[in-house]
């Protein structure tokens, strides 16, 4: 009589595809076009281990071929001096005998897919913040905390940051804030005598924005253990940060013989990164660091 076994529920291969699908449907930071999102590190490194990050251009337009047997002219990806460490996050499933049972009237594959799917989306976001803020230099940082008379991110303080730029403030595409901050852009006016909210709303649903520029909530963004707390929000440009992953996680499935379960590891390898410069629009960093109460 032919018997059904863990193999027949967990096959790698297809848990792997099932989470490189909700991989790719990645939003948050990497969807506000200030990460660049690259599969291609390769294989062979590992976490802790260093790596060049090239800068990612934008290929020119496609050329036209007006002779025939006329070849194209190929374009070159530059590659910059930064660096940047590897690293590895990862995740272990563990499967019971009875769990594996009920797998017979589910999708496991879907199931560990939309629950890595979105610790991947969290790992990435809390990533990209750490490597937005890390070592920023101090000319842009707007630090207005304040642990006597509280003072909390208005408008003011979103154009002093914006000023850290001079006269690079073109494509700024976020304002990154924890959700205590996003709740008191809700209701600071601009001013007195306007009495509007310094936040805007859209109707048809969209990202809403402050003082112009798009705001994405995240509690990855900073808040100290101050009295009171401190909160670092950001204001980045496109493409100021790099995300540089293997395109394919790596599922490994072991047998632990004492407690009779299978167990799922999943492994993703990756390198965030925040540009010195904004490659093509600039000399300065793409990102302003605020911190307030």
């Amino acid at each position: 009589m032919p018997l059904t076994v863990s193999s027949d529920l967990i096959i790698p291969e297809l848990l792997a595809e099932a989470i490189q699908a909700e991989f790719e449907g990645m939003t948050l930071l990497a969807d506000s076009g200030v990460a660049v999102m690259n599969n291609t590190l390769p294989e062979g490194y590992k976490g802790g281990e260093t790596v060049t990050v090239p800068y990612f251009d934008a290929l020119g337009e496609m050329e036209d071929i007006t002779t025939e047997g006329d070849a194209l002219t190929p374009e070159a990806l530059t590659m910059s001096e930064e660096t940047a460490t590897v690293m590895h996050s990862g995740k272990a499933v563990e499967l019971s005998y009875w769990a594996q049972l009920k797998a017979a009237y589910a999708d496991p594959y879907a199931e560990v897919a939309r629950q890595f799917g979105e610790l991947t989306k969290r790992r990435v976001d809390k990533a990209l913040l750490d490597a937005a803020m890390a070592s920023l230099p101090s000319e842009y940082i707007l630090d207005v905390y304040n642990s006597g008379s509280p003072v909390k991110l208005s408008y003011a303080q979103i154009v002093a940051a914006r000023l850290k730029w001079g006269d690079e403030q073109s494509n700024i595409a976020l304002l990154g804030v924890h959700s205590k901050v996003y709740g008191d852009l809700l209701v600071e006016p601009i001013g007195t005598s306007y009495n509007q909210p310094l936040m805007t709303m859209p109707q048809d649903g969209s990202v809403p924005r402050a003082a112009g520029i798009p705001v994405i909530v995240s509690d990855k963004n900073a808040k100290s253990a101050d009295t009171p707390p401190k909160y670092t929000s950001i204001i980045a440009k496109r493409a100021a940060l790099a995300f540089w992953y293997q395109g394919q996680p790596r599922v490994r499935v072991g047998f632990d013989p004492l407690a009779d379960t299978d167990v799922i590891a999943i492994h993703m390898y990756f390198a965030a990164h925040r540009y010195k410069r904004v490659r093509g629009s600039g000399t300065k960093p793409g990102v302003v660091k605020i911190i307030t109460n």
